[in-house]
This record gives C-alpha cells, sequence and structure tokens, in this order.
C-alpha cells in the first residue's frame, strides 16, 4: 500500500464512517473502481480506530460521564451481544465480504430503507434514562447488520434509536457510545496482527491519522443533519449509489 492509498481510504474511513452512507462500503468501492491496493483486515481496523478517537476527541467529557454510570454500561453490554455473535460467526468470511462489489450495492439500497424510514417517526421524545435494556438490544441488532460492507452503522443505529422514541439528540449520542466499545474490542482481536505486520501497521497509522481530522468534521456534520430531521436526504445518496453500483457490478 503506498502513502497516497493510505490517505486516500483514511479520508473515506473518516468522512463516510459518521456519515450514514457506509464507510465500509465507501472503502470497497475506492478500493474496486480507483484500483487501489485491497487493504488487509488490519489497515482497516486501524482507520477504524481512528474514528474511534475522533469520537472521544468529539463528545469528550460527555462519553465518559455516560460509561461511568453503572446502568449505562449494562445497557452497552447488551446492545453490544448481537454484534459480537455476528461478529464471530461471520469472521472466517470477513475478507470475501469486503470482497464484493454486489453486495456493497445491495446493502447500500437497504440502508437507504432505514434511512428514508425516519421520516415517518411521529413521537420522538425519550432521553438516556427512558432508555432500557430491549430498546438497547434491538439498537444493537441493527449495528450487527452494520458488518457488512454498505449498511451504515451510524445510519442504522440512530434510525433505531429513532424509532424507539429517543430524542434527536439522544439517538445522536447514544449510537457512538455504543459503537465504541465494538471499535475497541475489533482493535483488540487483530493485536498479533499488529505485532507481526510493522510495514502495514505504518501505513495503517497514517491512515487512522487521516481518519481522526476528517472524522471529527464529519462527526460536526452528522449532528446538524440528525437534528433537522434529515436524514432521509443521505437515503436518497445511498439509494442512488447503490444502483450505480450494482449497476456496474454486473457489467
Amino acid at each position: 500500500m503506498t502513502l497516497f492509498e493510505a490517505i486516500f481510504l483514511g479520508l473515506i474511513q473518516g468522512l463516510t464512517e459518521f456519515l450514514p452512507i457506509s464507510s465500509s462500503g465507501h472503502l470497497v468501492i475506492g478500493q474496486k473502481l480507483l484500483g487501489l491496493e485491497h487493504p488487509a483486515v488490519l489497515f482497516n481496523i486501524l482507520v477504524h480506530f481512528g474514528t474511534l478517537l475522533a469520537i472521544i476527541l468529539y463528545f469528550n467529557k460527555r462519553i465518559i460521564n455516560f460509561y461511568k454510570n453503572f446502568n449505562n454500561l449494562k445497557l452497552i453490554f447488551i446492545g453490544s451481544i448481537p454484534a459480537v455473535l455476528v461478529g464471530f460467526f461471520l469472521n472466517d468470511y470477513l475478507e470475501a465480504l469486503f470482497d464484493s462489489l454486489f453486495l456493497v450495492g445491495f446493502c447500500l439500497l437497504i440502508t437507504a430503507g432505514l434511512l428514508f424510514l425516519t421520516s415517518f417517526v411521529k413521537k420522538a421524545d425519550k432521553d438516556f434514562s427512558k432508555i432500557n435494556l430491549a430498546t438497547s438490544f434491538r439498537i444493537g441488532c441493527l449495528q450487527a447488520l452494520a458488518i457488512l460492507p454498505g449498511v451504515s452503522r451510524s445510519g442504522a443505529t440512530i434510525s433505531a434509536g429513532l424509532w424507539r422514541g429517543l430524542k434527536k439528540e439522544t439517538a445522536f449520542a447514544f449510537s457512538f457510545y455504543l459503537g465504541a466499545p465494538a471499535m475497541v474490542g475489533a482493535l483488540i482481536l487483530q493485536i498479533p496482527d499488529i505485532l507481526d505486520n510493522g510495514s502495514q501497521v505504518r501505513m495503517g497509522l497514517v491512515g487512522l491519522i487521516t481518519a481522526v481530522i476528517s472524522g471529527f468534521f464529519s462527526l460536526k456534520i452528522l449532528e446538524k443533519v440528525v437534528l433537522k430531521r434529515k436524514l432521509s436526504y443521505f437515503g436518497v445518496y445511498c439509494l442512488s449509489i447503490g444502483m450505480l453500483v450494482l449497476i456496474i457490478s454486473s457489467l
């Protein structure tokens, strides 16, 4: 992997991880359509860790105070179970999943559908104190679906939060509070690979730094979009890109 590829893919990751358009899907599209070297799972993990750092920088004391509450930790634990189970059973197939342009196109259509459905939410007035274990688990199920490249994790979990009646601000924040442990867990699982692949780590760190910077600013954009209830706009984008990718993959 070249320095340009690492910066470019890190930029895509940072900009698309938080915007509800699927970072993993865009990484695959960027690699395929631009003829870039297919990065190892290790690189993907490192740039995802970069966006984790962006979350910490953006939410700052808010995320620390959230995790200090034992009840909140129970919510995160229950909400993380679906992703852990899906990740465990699909672990041997991840490389293949990230190599399918057709799958990305199809999953982008799923993301579009999830975002469009938020337009029908009528009542969303629950804050963090109203999130129970059942709500957390249901949101976690949508997070697990986002393991597929093309399904936006932020789009899926924010949409699920809104459907469960969470306030816009609460759905936005909880999406990333729930996602942070999953990112940490994925990185921990890759520690042996990180220690054995020095050259990959160097390029991965370049992508990580790029993802931190671009991710921070995309978080600002997303929060404004969520507060204005304009997620369906991104649905139009995902629908368009998804259909285009499906056409290209069939040629």
